[in-house]
């Protein structure tokens, strides 16, 4: 057969491939090469028929052939190389493709086939050199403007990836994959908005992508969008219910929003999928210990260590756990064995300090905590946790200093108050607003208000933002305007947290503002309150024994009736319930108690009342709470039942505090343990009462 006859049958044989014919067009090259042996063209095609038609050992055995005839022919060179890349022998591809090059020098395709070949195996530069060859040989290859911009971005150069990318959408917006790498591109600058906009682009095009969803839910979430992140999530995972990435990730994000039993029923679903995912077994330890389900939690962490031994986040799950139990003990234990596990692991180190402090060793939960903060700066909470240390140890200047970060915590400061204003410093105001606003509980703003004065002096207008059962009674200081939480606020140039004053003013344990009384009572209720209490002739003793019981240490602070007023009850001592929500428990105990106790809580409707009422008394005894700081702010005489180490402003072994001059402490010698101190304040109350009475 000679070319004038097999020419007609190639080109039918091309014409039936170009279809998408290729058993066909394999036919009739085979009818060629039946005849013509060596006949270039047929075995080139041919050996292209087979390898799309999954005969890829056939494919190589013709393009042998060929080679044995011209080792330099280009198409076959190029049809090798593909078959190479498609087989993952990128190497030989390219390779291939090079050869190929040195006889077809101005082919564009060609050099991009190259440079796709070379970032297979991660040569990005010269990768970025052939595709910009393929540009400049023809300026409108798309695939070629699109994989430059990858390479761009696989070598960090994340600018010029950008630029390329929108030259790439300029002329062709609708190219598949650029809006998703754009939108990559973006996020990995830090420009989420950006970056979800892009992606928004490219789900237009392709709505029902979980992969799209995913990354634009990433983009939300670092915009502080968390509802919505979730939201995309969602879809992802109704797109494909069994897909694991996006599972895991809408279970982190359910569990960060605090949505923690859907959380803990999307870790099941995940770890049903993935039953050696020790990641998702230690999250779901987590969610069950924050959902009170804490043998579960330590079911959950133990199964996460089973998987992987090592795991410190695992550690560091049960310990919290053990805390919750009080089981101190082992809760530093685990926290130790997180920390051995991965001595890089900050997160165990802040938590292995407040495992420290719980079980009383200060000295060595501050040396710990110093190195939580060494090895992540940026942690928030350790640095937070970390405050809390220095200023206990009466490191003042670098305590309030680090106490900064509690506002960059959103489990910290969840509820309170933000602004977006410029943070006063401290300078004079020369007649400008300054709001003041309260944080976290009761006790903290009565105990932080000690610093209008200060403030007031450095001329301007003081606005304070307080709770509304502050609201009656701090309007009596002079020269600010109060304004309950919730109400509208007037325009103001500066704000600023009232914990801050501290910073601000330089406090050291030298030039704490002590002055009380710092807080008034109203004249008119005071007299009511000495005219009910007039006929009382025994030592009039106010009681508090419990806080506010969502307060994150409050089994450490606060006490059952039962165990505090009881030996409370003494000749010459009249008590007063000073306690606005007694808990369930402790109506049988005041019930018992009759005339012992009179409670003063259905008299007692804001702290304008309470502290009518503080005094009116001769002695209040408290617990860590709003109550003992109304009574100190006050200047009346206040014992308060004290924790071993958990308040900072309380700092170490002392019985005294320079926060207040009225007040003395009645601490724990050891953690968690109440007899000793209960014991010697009942002695002391008694010794008081002997002395009032003669």
């Amino acid at each position: 057969m000679g070319n004038a006859a097999a020419n007609p049958i190639l080109v039918q044989a091309a014409e039936h491939f170009a279809a998408g014919r290729p058993e066909q067009a394999d036919a009739l090259c085979a009818k060629v090469l039946r005849a013509e042996p060596d006949h270039v063209p047929a075995l080139h095609l041919a050996a292209v028929a087979a390898f799309v038609t999954d005969r890829a050992a056939d494919g190589a055995a013709l393009l042998g052939r060929l080679f044995d005839i011209d080792p330099d022919h280009a198409p076959a060179l190029v049809t090798l190389g593909d078959a190479l890349a498609v087989k993952g022998e990128h190497e030989g591809a390219v390779a291939a493709f090079e050869r190929a090059l040195r006889r077809r020098p101005d082919d564009a395709g060609l050099h991009n086939k190259l440079g796709v070949a070379l970032g297979e195996l991660a040569r990005f530069g010269e990768a970025e050199v052939a595709y910009r060859r393929a540009i400049v040989l023809d300026a409108h290859l798309t695939r070629a403007c699109f994989n430059l911009g990858v390479a761009l971005a696989e070598q960090g150069r994340l600018a010029e990836a950008e630029e390329t990318y929108r030259a790439l959408i300029a002329r062709d917006p609708a190219y598949r994959g650029v809006w998703l790498n754009l939108g990559d591109v973006l996020s990995d600058q830090g420009r989420p908005g950006e970056a979800a906009a892009a992606y928004r682009r490219a789900l237009d095009a392709d709505p029902d992508d979980p992969g799209l969803l995913c990354n634009l839910g990433a983009a939300l979430y670092r915009q502080g969008l968390l509802g919505d992140a979730i939201e995309q999530y969602r879809r992802a995972v109704a797109l494909g219910p069994d897909n694991i990435a996006a599972l895991r990730l809408l279970g982190l994000l359910l569990h960060e929003d605090g949505q923690l039993r859907e959380a803990a029923e999307v870790y099941r679903r995940t770890f049903s999928l993935d039953p050696a995912d020790h990641v998702i077994a230690t999250n779901l330890g987590a969610c069950y210990s924050e959902l009170g389900a804490l043998d579960d939690a330590i079911a959950s962490c133990e199964h996460a260590l089973l998987l992987k031994p090592d795991h410190a986040p695992a550690y560091t799950n049960l310990g919290i756990v053990f805390e919750k139990q009080e089981r101190v003990a082992d809760a530093v234990a685990a926290h130790r064995c997180a920390v051995a596990a991965d001595p890089g692991y900050a997160k165990g180190h802040a938590n292995l300090a407040v495992a420290l402090r719980n079980a009383g060793e200060i000295d060595e939960a501050l040396a710990v905590s110093r190195h939580a903060v060494a090895l992540d700066p940026e942690q928030p909470l350790a640095q937070y946790n970390h405050a809390h240390f220095l200023l206990m140890n009466g490191d003042f200047a670098n305590g309030f200093e680090a106490y900064r970060w509690r506002r960059k915590s959103k489990s910290l400061s969840d509820g309170d108050p933000t602004f977006s204003g410029p943070e006063w410093q401290g300078e004079p105001l020369d007649g400008r607003t300054l709001l003041l606003f309260a944080e976290y509980g009761l006790g903290d703003a009565l105990h932080f208000v000690r610093y209008l004065p200060m403030v007031t002096a450095r001329g301007g207008n003081t606005v304070l933002q307080v709770q509304p059962a502050l609201a009656s009674l701090l309007r009596l200081l002079p020269d600010v305007t109060v304004i309950p939480r919730g109400e509208p606020l007037p325009a103001f140039d500066l704000q600023l947290p009232l914990m801050s004053l501290p910073r601000v003013f330089g406090t050291t344990l030298d030039t704490i503002p002590a002055d009380v009384p710092y807080l008034h009572v109203d004249p008119a209720r005071l007299l009511r309150w000495r005219a009910a209490l007039a006929d009382v002739t025994a030592l009039k003793v106010g009681v508090a024994w419990a806080g506010n019981i969502r307060h994150k240490g409050d089994r450490q602070r606060s006490l059952s009736a039962e165990a505090v007023l009881p030996r409370l009850v003494m000749p010459g001592v009249q008590l007063y319930s000073l306690q606005k929500e007694p808990r369930p428990d402790d109506g049988p105990v005041l019930a018992a108690l009759n005339r012992d106790i009179v409670d003063l809580a259905p008299a007692l409707g804001d702290f304008a009342d309470t502290a009518a009422a503080v005094a009116s008394l001769d002695l209040v005894i408290a617990v860590d709470t709003s109550v003992a700081h109304l009574a100190g702010a006050l200047g009346r005489p206040v014992w308060m039942l004290t924790p071993y180490a958990l308040d900072w402003r309380w700092l170490r072994d002392r019985e005294d505090t320079p926060w207040y001059p009225t007040m003395r402490l009645f601490r724990q010698r050891r953690p968690r343990e109440w007899d000793d101190p209960l014991m010697r304040l009942s002695a002391a109350l008694a010794v008081l009462a002997a002395k009032a009475g003669s």
